[in-house]
């Protein structure tokens, strides 16, 4: 983990962008917006933030949420929309002209609480230069997080705030604890605005297990603490359990045969409800919603003999025939930012090249993405699809050692969820080649 997760740890904010191909978007996206004066959502910008090495000190800067267009134009405002009964502010903004009273098509929680609730706007200071305008509105962020109790809902805030913005779980969430299910949370905008409570997960039911779909994702440190850290275990013992009981895994969510959603990490009551619509409207029923650790205790209680966790023996056989540079051979290794920039448009040509079915071409683009420095996880997974379909299994569980490795020490933290994805795209892989070759 880097050396800002350790200090500010690996929070997770819901509906923040959260890799680079969105931040990218929405950084192209804001100065389209800012261009045509058509200003200012502060929560589709990152903050940043720079470290400077003063012989033995290390001083922290923190930048302004929003970003510079060019503008030379002396007419930009900060302002804050608020609930009139309460005084609370619950967004905040800088813009030009009527950007004030206009309808913020992403800031989707701030319209959504003009709506329910009657609010009015405040101008913090008129007549500023942009980049005035971009350091206040910052300052005012910074301001109301450290001195009020109000909740925001700009999804991006500065650095250095005493508290984050409204996205946070709610403080009501229950903690999480070994071996027992999380509830399904709801943020502090939800818990305050929107009056919602946190959920239990459906009590498990033996007739929904017979065709389950897993939901890998939001697996952070804290859900890793219901596993002792040891997610692989609980889930390859409940599936070993499910075989045994004679269930199919199925990989659509809104599969017409789908029985059951069981989440391994937590999730939402917001998502939650909007997954269970989509299943109203696209398969015409509600989907009963378990736990890992419900489904994996039930299993457990109700099945004579619990079969052992299965192991895959490493292969000694892995050959793998390449053209890919090693690892110390890759360009802009230690510059995430350059890496994306160079490398993302190879993987974006190659992934089309695999759409096609001209995969030879792709993977020699993937290779050109991944030896400019790009490393995302769509890189990864687009090799992965490419050498299956190729049934290059050699190569295949290769490149996903090579993801495992480079997940783990990323600057970004440990991605979880894919981690968990590519492994057991591994356990398969291993399958296929054994099978190919004949291997019991």
């Amino acid at each position: 983990m880097s050396f800002l997760n350790k200090l500010f740890g690996n929070k997770k904010q819901e509906n923040q962008p959260v890799n680079q191909d969105e931040k990218k978007e929405l950084l192209e996206q804001r100065k389209e917006d800012e261009l045509a004066g058509d200003t200012n959502e502060s929560e589709e910008l990152e903050s940043t933030i720079s470290l400077e090495s003063l012989g033995d000190l290390i001083t922290f800067s923190s930048g302004p949420v929003g970003v510079t267009t060019g503008s030379a134009a002396t007419d930009f405002y900060v302002y804050e929309w608020f609930i009139k009964e309460t005084g609370e502010v619950f967004y905040v903004g800088k813009g030009r002209g009527n950007r004030y009273k206009a309808h913020h098509e992403r800031a989707y929680e701030a319209e959504k609480i003009r709506e329910m609730y009657d609010t009015d706007v405040r101008f913090v200071k008129k007549g500023l230069t942009e980049e005035e305008a971009v350091e206040l509105e910052s300052q005012e962020m910074t301001r109301i997080l450290n001195e009020t109790n109000d909740r925001l809902t700009n999804r991006m805030i500065p650095f250095f705030t005493k508290r984050g913005n409204g996205y946070d779980r709610s403080s009501n969430t229950p903690s999480f604890q070994f071996e027992t299910a999380p509830t399904l949370y709801v943020n502090e905008i939800e818990e305050h605005y929107y009056n919602l409570k946190p959920q239990l997960f459906d009590e498990v039911i033996l007739e929904s297990l017979k065709a389950p779909v897993f939901m890998n994702w939001n697996i952070d440190d804290q859900v890793n603490t219901i596993y002792g850290g040891n997610v692989e275990k609980y889930l390859g013992e409940t599936k070993s359990l499910l075989l045994k009981n004679g269930s199919k895994v199925l990989k659509s969510q809104y599969a017409k045969s789908t029985t059951a959603w069981i989440y391994v990490g937590d999730e939402s009551v917001t998502k939650y409800n909007l997954f269970q619509k989509n299943a109203l409207d696209r398969i015409g029923r509600k989907i009963p919603t378990y736990h890992l650790i419900d489904v994996w205790r039930f299993l457990k209680d109700n099945i004579d003999e619990f079969p052992p966790f299965p192991l895959i023996n490493e292969l000694t056989n892995l050959n793998p025939t390449h053209n890919r540079v090693p690892l110390e051979g890759i360009k802009n290794l230690y510059d995430v930012s350059k890496g994306f920039d160079e490398g993302m448009p190879y993987w974006q040509e190659g992934d089309k090249e695999r759409k096609n079915g001209n995969l030879e071409r792709a993977i020699e683009l993937f290779d050109l993405a991944r030896y400019n420095g790009y490393e995302a996880p769509a890189l990864y997974k687009s090799y992965t699809m490419a050498f299956r379909k190729l049934k290059d299994y050699d190569n295949e569980i290769a490149i996903i050692d090579e993801a495992i490795e480079r997940s783990q020490t990323t600057d970004g933290g440990v991605n979880e969820s894919f981690i968990l994805e590519i492994k057991e795209r591994r356990e398969k892989a291993i399958l296929l080649k054994k099978k190919k070759e004949g291997i019991n």
